[in-house]
């Protein structure tokens, strides 16, 4: 029974209501832009708002490299657009962009601009996308909070929460 007693006391006496809880709340996002930069075609930017019931249109050229960066946005206030990309970045250990290709032949990689974690890992906020013959297909982005690992090939191998889902329609045209 001391053993019992013993146990509850330490307990309550390492439990104090003036001790802080630490709460981490996912950032909101109700948009997501995805800019693309080539040497030889024009610049362009797709946007997805949590508004819309459409799956935004990404139209590129085949055997093209194209500089992509993508930003993550809370423009649930019009007046205060937060830009949550800056703190994604700040928390790269936290977080991880991840792309699902389908359907369109096309190899992806970290830029040079991109932003690492403490492991040398990239984050892909900043990448190089090399498109190869023509086709059709989708492209589905993530942000994903608090990955297991920052080096698997598919979504569920990532573990962690997402913290955005999108689809975009992908176009690779010669």
């Amino acid at each position: 029974m001391l053993g019992a007693s013993f146990t509850l006391l330490t307990v309550f006496a390492s439990c104090s209501k003036d001790d802080p809880e630490l709460v981490e709340e996912q950032e909101l996002i109700t948009a997501v832009e995805l800019k693309f930069t080539s040497a030889n075609t024009a610049a362009q930017t797709v946007r997805w708002t949590l508004d819309t019931n459409s799956t935004p249109s990404i139209v590129l050229q085949s055997n093209t490299q194209y500089q992509v960066a993508v930003s993550f946005l809370d423009e649930s206030d019009p007046a205060d657009v937060e830009d949550i990309t800056e703190e994604v970045k700040e928390e790269a250990d936290e977080h991880q962009v991840f792309y699902e290709f389908s359907g369109v032949s096309l190899d992806f990689s970290s830029a040079d601009s991109d932003v690492l974690d403490s492991n040398n890992n990239p984050l892909y906020v900043n990448s190089v996308w090399n498109t190869n013959a023509s086709g059709s297909g989708t492209v589905r982005l993530y942000l994903i909070h608090e990955p297991l690992t920052k080096t698997s090939s598919n979504r569920s191998g990532f573990g962690g929460e997402t913290d955005v889902e999108v689809d975009f329609t992908i176009v690779v045209q010669e």
